[in-house]
This record gives structure tokens, sequence and C-alpha cells, in this order.
């Protein structure tokens, strides 16, 4: 089926990817961090008092990043929908406030203790805007970085989506159904329109897991036509769950996934088991189907195989970081293999 086509505007562009909150930003603002405080106590290390003064300014640097991200995290909704500069410029507001803070709690210990080492309170607030802007401005680098990579996951999705012969199959079970089940003919039809309506939204777009729910069952509903008792599927999902908003066109593809390397390439009944549970704060999406049998002969590979769940991946890598998780193997269960495909994403 085609993935999105329209593009975003750029208002869209910078809230998904200037993700301060996620968890890889704060990976890698804590890990910078760190390593310029080791730095900055190897260089005061060999002076007497530089080295109290080092120790305390680990006291209340790294709180103060993290003020910082509690900060910006709060005021999202203020700045995510402005342009660049003005997010600059409320980071390095609340990175000069943070810095500045919790430099003043500390401040009587470095005048007790090492009153060479301590730093004024216009050289704390200076160094956390700098820091602010840095960092800030690092992320925006990425995101536009990044940009090519979004279009080619969107383009080779759109490419890989396309198929043919899926489309040349739906039509034949669809025609074949006109004159004995002219009703469900027309249901055919029906879920195939609603799967390519779905696939050209808007990139980007966030839906319920119901409705994403749905467009699967449209999905398997198209293929049970073709290949009826062999394919047997059973869901099993967290009701609390269905409300909860995820990107498009996320389930489908796991689902299509295993039709087409399970059962399209047995000769046997197939089961496909799809469960949808909350697990460590995340919503983990598990499909599963049993293997083909070593005596069925697959049928020709085709362009595209293992494509999706690829673009599945970077497009989650785009949107939530390092957030969101996207596995696929081989798993024993109760003495016999199936294939396992694994979605995680943040609640």
């Amino acid at each position: 089926m085609p993935q999105m086509t329209a593009e975003p505007t750029p208002s869209t562009e910078t809230a998904v990817r200037l993700d301060i909150c996620g968890a890889g930003s704060l990976v890698r603002a804590l890990v910078a961090l760190n390593l310029l405080l080791a730095l900055l106590v190897l260089l005061q290390w060999p002076q007497g008092e530089g080295r109290i003064g080092a120790l305390l300014l680990l006291s209340w640097v790294e709180p103060a990043a993290l003020l910082w991200l509690a900060l910006m995290c709060m005021t999202q909704r203020l700045w995510r929908l402005r342009g660049a500069a003005a997010v600059l410029v409320v980071a390095m507001a609340l990175g000069a406030f943070s810095a500045l803070g919790l430099n003043l709690l500390v401040q009587p210990l470095f005048d007790a203790l090492a009153p060479r080492a301590a730093q004024q309170p216009w050289q704390a607030a200076l160094a956390g805007a700098a820091l602010a802007l840095v960092f800030v401005h690092y992320l925006q680098l990425r995101a536009r970085a990044f940009t090519p990579i979004d279009m080619q996951a969107r383009l080779s999705e759109l490419q890989s989506r396309i198929r043919p012969h899926f489309l040349f199959n739906t039509l034949n079970a669809a025609s074949a159904l006109v004159r004995e089940q002219p009703e469900r003919a027309e249901t055919v039809l029906d879920d195939l329109a609603e799967l390519f309506r779905a696939s050209v939204g808007k990139p980007g777009t966030l839906v319920t897991l119901e409705q994403e729910m749905d467009l699967a069952r449209r999905y398997l509903d198209i293929e049970s036509v073709r290949f009826g008792e062999r394919m047997r599927v059973q869901w099993q999902v967290d009701d609390t769950l269905l409300q909860i908003r995820i990107p498009a066109l996320t389930l489908q593809p796991l689902v299509e996934n295993a039709v087409r390397h399970g059962v399209e390439r047995s000769s046997r009944r197939v089961q496909i088991d799809i469960d949808v549970a909350r697990r460590l704060g995340q919503i983990e999406v598990t499909v599963r189907n049993d293997l083909p049998a070593l005596s069925d002969t697959p049928p020709p590979r085709r362009h595209g195989t293992g494509t999706a769940l690829r673009n599945i991946r970077q497009r989650l890598h785009l949107l939530y970081d390092i957030a969101a998780e996207v596995d696929q193997g081989e798993v024993v269960e109760d003495g016999l293999a199936r294939w396992r495909a694994r979605l995680r994403l943040p609640l």
C-alpha cells in the first residue's frame, strides 16, 4: 500500500523533530555535560583549592542541567511551534535561570571552602545560556540533517508499499465474488479503498490504536478472501489502550508482513497472533506467525521483503528517537518455530 505522501508544514516538522523531552536528548545532554565537567575537573585538579572548586562545580552544574530540561519540557507548548530563533531565546533564558538559581544555592559553600574558585552569578548565568544555546542549536542541526533520511524513508516506503500484485489479487478476488457474493465483493472494495485512503494521509499523522487496528482488520479481511481457512487470526488487546494515539500505518505493515511471509509461503493453516499490551510504561505490539514447513515450496521472493519493517524503524526513530523500538526474529513457542515482529512505543 502507498505510504504517506504529503509534506509536513515547517511548524509540524520542528515540533516532531526537536524533541528535547525525549530519552535520546536527555542521554545526549547528560553525556556531553559530564564529559565537559570531567575535562574541567582534570584541568583544575593539580591546584589545591581548584580541586574543591571542581567538586563544588559538580554539585550544582548537573542539577542545573536537569532543571533546565524539566523547564523546557514544561514550557514546550509555548515554544514548540515557534521559529528556530524563538526556541533558542527561550532555551537561553531558561538555561541562564537554571544555572543562576543552582549557583546561588551553593555560593555559600564556595565562599567558605574555595572562595577563589567561586563563580560570579553573572558568569553562571552566561555559562548556562551558552550551554543551552549550543545544545538546542545542535538539536536543530541534527533535525535538519535527518530531513533527507526522512524523505528517503518515505519514498522507499511508498515504493515498497505500492504492490501491484496485492492490488491485482484483491481485484481478482472481488471480481470472483461479484456474481455469487456481491455484498462481500463490495466490502472487499470498500476495505481496499480505506487502505489506500489511510496510506496517502499526511506524514506524521497520529491515529488512535483502535483506528489502526481497524485498518489491520480490513487488510486481513481482504486477504481472507484469498486464503480462507489457511489463515487464522487471534487478537489479544488491552482495551485501556484503544484511545492512545500512535503513528498511522505502524500495525498494518506488521500484520501484512506476517501474511506475506507466513500464510503466503505455507501450504497449511497458519496462526497469526496479534497482542497489544502495556509494559514498562510503553505500548508493546507483537505480531507472531507460524513459519512455513520445510516441505513447503516458497513463492518467488518479491522486491521489498523486509523493507516495510526497516522503514517503520526509520520513521519511529525520526518521531521518537531512541524511545521507540522495532525488532523481529525467530522464536520458539511450545516447541514450534514462529516469527515475531515487535513494536514498542512510549505512552
